[in-house]
């Protein structure tokens, strides 16, 4: 487990401009991991009406100093497992 740069996050996308991640809501402290090539983000969040997603894109674009509009999660709304789409432009 590594603690993630935003240039190692970076590295994570794939071609598509993709990044796997994997969610764990409610946790007691916020961070973020690398872990078999996949993102792992700790949000203290809970998994309610879309909060924890919520969270996951704001801390996303905190890290990686990008607008909030540019982070959209694409795939697993409702899963720990999910595809969020970053537009670099």
């Amino acid at each position: 487990m590594t603690n993630p740069t935003p240039d190692t996050i970076f590295d994570l996308l794939d071609m598509a401009g993709e990044l796997r991640i994997r969610v764990v809501p409610g946790a007691k402290v916020e961070r973020l991991a690398i872990e078999n090539s996949v993102l792992k983000i700790w949000v203290r969040t809970a998994p309610e009406d879309g909060k924890a997603n919520k969270a996951v894109v704001a801390s996303l674009a905190r890290i990686l100093s990008l607008p909030i509009g540019n982070i959209q999660i694409v795939k697993g709304q409702t899963s720990r497992d999910k595809r969020v789409q970053l537009t670099l432009k």
